[in-house]
């Protein structure tokens, strides 16, 4: 809108006002607006931030009052070293001034500046944090501490024991992510110890105070109450408190086999100084001891540690083997008492209530059992009995005779089993054997001359036994012997010379008359 005779004239007036020693007044008059409060003291100076048109001197110019800066810059450093294009352009491409003392000539954006090329690159927990949070309004952005304490100096646990140096220990990603090597400080930790929290065993975050010895972190665990001293790991291992590695059989000369191996110690040591327990088993199992004591307090000697019901005992030794079904009994099959000697070697020691003979037959149950089984391979001699078996029966089963095992019930009389087979009814009398054998029922044999005391002669000798014996409701041996009681019909006196027929006839015939 100036005509070009004005700015002809301006530009005289700038030549001259600067060109000339008295221009300080002139260059006000030509000035674009106030300068920044930083500035402001410079402000009647224009010669202290402007030479001429070269833009190398007047960056030079700043670089005197921002020597940080130009440090910055030789160095690689910083932003302004870091910043390619803070490196290539002049200051005054970013930083404009105569804006007003309020105006702001830095012209940070929080939400688009690129920490990466500062020296503090934020990574982590860092990346998210406000820019507040580290920097403050009365410290430039170049000056912010990058030692970790200066922002968590009130989150420091250690309390400045542990120094300043934060990032030897942690990482920006998380407070509580640590990694610190403790084993070079003389402590591997290792089994158990590697999960243990810090102030687990550093409890007032004074870290080189923290004892070294097992004892002095586990004394309140310590169930000894310090009767084994102090040297926990002469015991115990690292990886757990209860794994134990104490050779039992080198320090006591009790060796913890099978079933001992996996108790605790408390189960048989009572006391926390270990000395109470005693090596015999029976200390330990009395309660367990079905025996009550009556065998004695040597366990060990049937009884291994494998388990209580195992145990190793050669009965041959007692003079009672154990063959048969006896080898798979057990012992309180018949040791009922507690005491083993208590039980008896007889069979009916055991036996009473299987004896089917209720003890006709004795107590020894041997000599016609065996061991192999209550009913297997009988072996009893009749022949040896009050009644040999002879002809059939001895095919008979022993049923037959015996309708139950009491085997002395049994009569021996033939009638006693024989009396339905009996074809006289009972009207010979009960000793069948007097005419049978024990070949065959039916063959019998009876000499009638000899067995009783009527002789048969003559004709009589062919006669069948019937027509004498003919009356059923007549025994035999009541069968009258006179002539007449058969001969009465044959009569041709009528009875008129008595019943003697003898005495004029014989048996030949009872026609013939005697002489």
């Amino acid at each position: 809108m100036f005509g070009t005779a004005y700015r002809l004239v301006v530009a005289g007036l700038l030549a001259v006002a600067f060109a000339a020693p008295a221009h300080a007044q002139l260059s006000r008059l030509v000035m674009p607006g106030k300068t920044v409060e930083a500035h402001a003291e410079f402000e009647n100076d224009c010669g202290a931030c402007h030479s001429g048109n070269s833009e190398a001197v007047q960056d030079a110019l700043c670089l005197d009052c921002h020597t940080a800066v130009g440090t910055d810059i030789e160095t690689e450093q910083g932003f302004h070293g870091r910043f390619e294009a803070a490196v290539r352009n002049t200051c005054v491409s970013c930083h404009s001034d105569h804006l007003g003392r309020d105006a702001d000539i830095v012209g940070l954006d929080g939400g688009t500046f690129t920490h990466r090329f500062t020296d503090f690159p934020l990574a982590g927990a860092h990346a998210s944090a406000p820019c507040g949070a580290c920097h403050t309004p009365s410290t430039p952005h170049r000056d912010a501490s990058t030692a970790c304490v200066d922002c968590h100096r009130d989150d420091d646990a250690h309390r400045g024991g542990l120094g300043e140096s934060c990032g030897d220990c942690h990482d920006s990603l998380l407070w509580s992510n640590v990694t610190f090597d403790h084993s070079a400080f003389g402590f591997n930790l290792v089994g158990g110890h590697a999960g243990v929290a810090c102030q687990d065993c550093h409890r007032d975050y004074q870290f080189d105070q923290a004892p070294t010895s097992c004892n002095g972190c586990h004394a309140v665990d310590d169930v000894h109450a310090g009767s084994k001293g102090s040297n926990c790991g002469s015991c115990h291992s690292v990886n757990t408190w209860s794994g134990i590695s104490f050779n039992h059989f080198a320090e006591t000369g009790f060796a913890l086999t099978a079933g001992h191996g996996g108790l605790a110690c408390e189960a048989c040591h009572s006391q926390p100084d270990y000395k109470d327990a005693e090596s015999d088993c029976v200390s330990c199992h009395a309660a367990d001891d079905h025996h009550q004591g009556r065998n004695g307090a040597v366990c060990n000697d049937c009884h291994n540690t494998t388990a209580w019901s195992n145990y190793d005992f050669d009965h041959a030794s007692t003079g009672f083997d154990l063959v048969g079904q006896h080898a798979d009994v057990t012992c309180t099959g018949c040791h009922r008492e507690a005491k083993a000697a208590d039980a008896p070697t007889e069979c009916i020691g055991c036996h009473v209530a299987d004896d089917v003979h209720t003890g006709q037959l004795g107590t020894d149950c041997a000599s016609c059992h065996e061991a192999s089984g209550w009913a297997a391979s009988l072996s009893f001699d009749h022949d040896l009995s009050a009644f040999p078996l002879i002809g059939l029966h001895a095919t008979t089963a022993c049923g037959a005779c015996h309708e139950s095992h009491r085997f002395h019930d049994a009569g021996t009389a033939c009638i006693d089993c024989h009396a339905n087979d009996d074809p006289h009814e009972g009207s010979l009398g009960e000793n069948c054997a007097s005419c049978h054998n024990a070949n065959d029922w039916g063959v019998w044999s009876f000499d009638h001359n000899t067995q009783t005391d009527f002789p048969l002669t003559g004709s009589h000798a062919s006669t069948d036994c019937g027509g004498c014996h003919g009356d059923p409701d007549v025994a035999l041996s009541a069968t009258p012997t006179e002539c007449v009681a058969c001969h009465r019909r044959d009569d041709p006196h009528g009875g008129e010379f008595g019943p003697r027929c003898d005495q004029c006839h014989t048996t030949g015939s009872f026609s013939e008359r005697r002489q």
